[in-house]
């Protein structure tokens, strides 16, 4: 069986897109950022943790699957914000601006971690004081990295991307799918019987 080791809604449904059947355990743990370390290793260690609290609650069996995520402007990590205030301000600064969003994740296979970490980098337009206002208003960014969803309202400010979209969601779904597909973890060979089958009913 595969886990996800997430609370996130936004990872449950990216992983739906995968047409996989799974589980959601999500990590008990208190998460500490470490200013001193590299963004990529931040959110590699983080994944490495959630995936780790969840292992205990999960048969040898079970392939577990974590991701953390985090938003960098110019050397500022912006976490999710702790109130609305903080959301106003991390906002004000990528309002115009470009950032990074960096996603690790980790995966436990057998007695094996493989983790990676994706970037993409992200402009947002210049928004309006009210814009920001009203956005904080919604409730949308305080569950968030970087105070925003592009998933959700969000989106609208975001003028140019350069990398992968489902990254900045939470969840970098093409190298996660290279993974799983290099470690057989998905049979492409029997899906694509099942699509032939599928041809041959359509020309009967």
């Amino acid at each position: 069986m595969i886990i996800l080791a997430s609370s996130s809604p936004r990872r449950k449904q990216l992983l739906s897109q995968l047409g996989l059947e799974f589980e959601v355990i999500s990590p008990q743990l208190h998460e500490v950022i470490d200013p001193l370390k590299k963004p990529q290793e931040i959110v590699v260690e983080l994944a490495k943790e959630k995936a780790r609290s969840v292992r205990k609650k999960c048969s040898e069996s079970d392939i577990i699957i974590s991701a953390d995520t985090i938003v960098v402007y110019k050397k500022s990590i912006l976490g999710k914000p702790a109130n609305e205030s903080e959301a106003f301000d991390m906002l004000s600064k990528i309002s115009g601006k470009w950032h990074r969003v960096y996603t690790g994740v980790c995966l436990l296979v057998d007695n094996e971690e493989i983790s990676f970490y994706e970037v993409t980098k992200v402009k947002f337009r210049k928004m309006e004081k009210a814009e920001i206002e009203y956005y904080v208003r919604t409730k949308e960014p305080l569950d968030k990295a970087g105070a925003y969803g592009i998933q959700g309202l969000g989106g609208v400010f975001v003028e140019k991307i350069i990398g992968d979209y489902t990254n900045v969601v939470g969840l970098p779904l093409p190298k996660l799918w290279k993974i799983l597909v290099d470690r057989g973890l998905i049979d492409l060979s029997g899906f694509e019987k099942g699509t032939k089958r599928e041809t041959a009913k359509q020309r009967q």
